[in-house]
């Protein structure tokens, strides 16, 4: 399922445009001549992350991620032994791009290094379609029960676990309420990323959404904050 712009809502079937990415590459792959394996990986991953964008998962075939790069597939195949390896790669790339943000706050306190993430989201992930939030929601929306999505699956899980212990933390140092549940804070937390997500990727009017976005996020933090009083 490849999500794509029709009447401002993101639409199944349609394609994103990756612009000239792909030309790029393929002449960067010229000009350089063979790499180290560690660089052609790298180079593997984002090429097949721009197709991803492009095609969805299911138009992401081996030829064409080798031919986006510029090599053969025989040359493809000695650093990944499948096609599904180069995608779990890809995605582990966003992931571990992810983990990286969320552990990017030093602030003392749970709630505010909330605080902190809600005001960088955009800029780190939103706004970049065609090397995240494309690719993110094409893998989000990928249905075959395969071992692609397995893995989708155990590492969203992973980062439900991580906000979840944030949450925890948060309400030990006594700056998250108790009487909420932390499931239904996480899961208002996602439903507010996916919300931004969506609307950078429809191409919603740009100071509209940041507006919005900064409103229900702070509403979002209000609500849980022990500082605040409760209506």
């Amino acid at each position: 399922m490849v999500a794509g712009f029709v009447g401002g809502r993101v639409s199944a079937g349609a394609v994103l445009p990756v612009a000239a990415g792909g030309a790029v590459m393929r002449a960067e792959a010229g000009r350089r001549g063979r790499l180290p394996g560690n660089q052609r990986k790298t180079q593997i991953i984002q090429a097949t992350l721009l197709l991803i964008a492009a095609h969805g998962l299911a138009g992401t075939s081996m030829s064409r991620i080798a031919d986006e790069v510029g090599i053969s597939n025989a040359a493809l195949y000695r650093h990944f032994a499948s096609r599904d390896d180069i995608v779990i790669a890809a995605h582990d790339s966003l992931i571990e791009r992810v983990f990286a943000w969320l552990n990017s706050s030093s602030a003392p306190h749970a709630l505010d290094r909330l605080r902190e993430l809600g005001r960088t989201h955009a800029d780190m992930f939103s706004r970049d379609i065609e090397g995240f939030n494309a690719p993110m929601f094409q893998f989000i929306s990928w249905l075959p029960r395969d071992r692609v999505r397995d893995h989708v699956v155990s590492r969203r899980v992973e980062m439900l676990r991580w906000y979840a212990d944030l949450v925890e933390e948060g309400k030990a140092q006594g700056s998250i309420r108790h009487d909420i549940e932390t499931e239904l804070i996480v899961a208002e937390l996602f439903a507010w990323i996916w919300w931004e997500d969506l609307s950078y990727l429809e191409g919603l009017d740009t100071e509209a959404t940041l507006k919005a976005s900064a409103d229900m996020f702070e509403r979002l933090l209000a609500r849980i904050d022990t500082r605040r009083p409760t209506t």
